[in-house]
């Protein structure tokens, strides 16, 4: 039987994935174009044609009317191997502090269904009100369909995780400056309305 909702979630889903696409594409060639700019730039400054604090003084005057902060990811993988960590024993520690990290999902990941993406930051994984990814219940509820990023991650190395790995010493500074912040209003009524 057909979900109205969710037929609806994939639809904005799919178009969203188009249009990212194609901001994507443009993205590189505004990259390409900037990269030229700059060589130009570097090249008149250096012959003398433009003085570079003049210069800089008016790209200073013109900034605040050209930041914007467009960030698009769609991930790709390759094959690595999973790590072998004793997450059990950690758990009570950590408190899963990985599964509150944000990272690109794949187009697989997206098309399945499995996984929501952040509607302010596409297409990185969901978040629930808590803070952990949108498939935590106190456990991964997909944890044998987890996505590559899941299974091929080991927080061993991890300084943002863990100050003394062997110690179990977290690193508490890290987690509460990036991991423990509120959630907007956008996100939070997309997490109710995935609820049955």
């Amino acid at each position: 039987m057909s979900d109205p909702l969710r037929d609806l979630e994939r639809q904005v889903e799919q178009g969203n994935l188009f249009a990212h696409a194609e901001m994507t594409k443009q993205a590189s060639r505004a990259n390409e174009s900037e990269a030229l700019l700059n060589g130009l730039v570097g090249l008149l400054v250096r012959h003398k044609v433009v003085d570079a604090d003049e210069l800089m003084a008016i790209v200073e005057a013109a900034r605040p009317a050209t930041e914007q902060n467009v960030s698009v990811a769609v991930r790709t993988d390759e094959d690595l191997t999973e790590p072998t960590i004793d997450c059990a024993s950690r758990l009570p520690v950590c408190k899963a502090a990985c599964c509150r990290l944000h990272f690109a999902l794949s187009i697989d990941e997206i098309e399945s269904g499995l996984m929501k993406w952040e509607l302010g930051h596409p297409y990185f994984n969901r978040h629930n009100d808590a803070g952990y990814c949108h498939q935590w219940e106190g456990g991964c509820t997909i944890y044998d369909e987890r996505p590559n990023p899941c299974r091929v991650y080991s927080c061993e190395h991890d300084e943002r995780i863990w100050k003394d790995f062997d110690a179990m010493e977290l690193n508490h500074e890290w987690i509460a400056t990036y991991l423990d912040k509120r959630r907007s209003p956008v996100e939070l009524f997309m997490d109710t309305i995935d609820r049955p």
